[in-house]
């Protein structure tokens, strides 16, 4: 919770140049998430037996609770891993020609913590 933190104080410091590309290349990397994990949802709710059909007031309690909370993980991981892949991508072409360092490579990719010279005052 402490890195989640970090990382959005990270990106709210932004100048607005980087804030630009930082919030595109994020909302690719969510979009591509949202479109992964919608089918996946309904594999989950296949695999235990919901029918999108029929209502859920008709399963049991317990069920559709697993159900829900299993979606949500599955869409926070989702979201994660696809906002890394593109963060990945685009940072990794600015790794390749120099403008970052192997090391803020890697915490922007993984950790969202972008390098102080991106930063305001």
């Amino acid at each position: 919770m402490k890195i989640l933190i970090r990382a959005i104080n990270s990106q709210r410091k932004l100048k607005p140049y980087f804030y630009s590309r930082s919030a595109k290349v994020g909302g690719v990397g969510c979009l591509l998430g949202f479109v992964v994990a919608y089918p996946v949802f309904f594999a989950i709710a296949a695999f235990f037996g919901v029918d999108s059909n029929t209502p859920l007031r008709q399963y049991d309690t317990g069920t559709i609770l697993l159900l829900f909370s299993l979606c949500i993980f599955t869409l926070a991981l989702s979201l994660y891993f696809f906002c890394a892949l593109s963060s990945f991508v685009y940072y990794g072409i600015k790794y390749k020609k120099k403008v970052i360092s192997k090391n803020e490579f890697f915490n922007i990719v993984f950790k969202g913590l972008y390098p102080e010279r991106w930063q305001r005052g």
